[in-house]
């Protein structure tokens, strides 16, 4: 009877812990100097150790530092704050958001099964949802919030009803007292050598793919793929070659 008492104690303790999974920020590395606040005093930041819901952290001139959130990493750059706004995990969630004050922050978010995923980057006046990506995220008074994503798709959102799906060669830059984005294809255009549209579409066409970007088209990686697709018949492309004076 003590062998059966024994093992229904064990199991419920098993169950118990499964569905109250421990949340956990666990520091992986550190380089240069980062440290945390630990109630109204700053501490250096060590790597092995864990830091609680709540907490700020911030690195120095050519310093970084490297979170393990909830089986997600996130890298913050040189010269940035953070604070672990949120950080709950159970069976069948994971809820995280990270307050970027200032600076830089890498986050590379998994998608694990059916475990439902929340990873959200708050700055000022903007904020992003990442799940099973990888996103830079970067703020400051200059020049505002910016969103780059390498891999995957992220929801950018703002207080002024902007929502905005982010990915490909497409980025979100919201300046210092803008309600709305750049367009989301600006860097793509900027840094062109040629035309990027077509050039039977009209100005309003060019405006709406140059603010929504990949929203206009679900099938492809991003809003250029869709030029990109094989349907046959003939193109014509205009090329203007300036060579520098010898």
């Amino acid at each position: 009877m003590k062998t059966i008492y024994t093992m229904l104690f064990a199991s419920l303790a098993l169950v118990f812990a499964i569905s109250t999974a421990n949340a956990a920020v666990l520091v992986v590395s550190t380089r240069g100097e980062a440290a945390y606040r630990d109630g109204a005093a700053w501490k250096p930041l060590a790597k092995g150790q864990t830091i609680k819901e709540g907490t700020m952290v911030m690195t120095g001139v050519n310093s970084q530092a490297v979170l393990n959130i909830d089986d997600n990493l996130l890298t913050i750059k040189p010269l940035t704050t953070i604070k672990v706004l949120k950080n709950s995990l159970t069976k069948s969630s994971s809820d995280n958001a990270i307050g970027l004050k200032n600076g830089s922050v890498n986050a590379r978010v998994k998608r694990i099964g059916t475990l439902k995923t929340r990873f959200n980057i708050v700055t000022p006046v903007a904020t992003s949802s990442v799940r099973g990506t990888e996103q830079n995220t970067s703020h400051g008074p200059a020049f505002g919030t910016r969103i780059q994503v390498p891999v995957g798709l992220v929801n950018a959102s703002n207080d002024s009803g902007v929502n905005r799906n982010v990915g490909g060669r497409s980025s979100f830059s919201l300046r210092p007292g803008n309600q709305r984005p750049d367009p989301l294809l600006g860097d793509l255009r900027n840094g062109a050598i040629t035309q990027l549209n077509p050039a039977n579409i009209t100005g309003d066409e060019q405006a709406g793919l140059e603010t929504f970007g990949d929203q206009l088209v679900d099938n492809f990686d991003d809003a250029l793929g869709f030029y990109n697709k094989n349907v046959g018949g003939t193109a014509s492309v205009k090329v203007d070659l300036i060579w520098p004076n010898p």
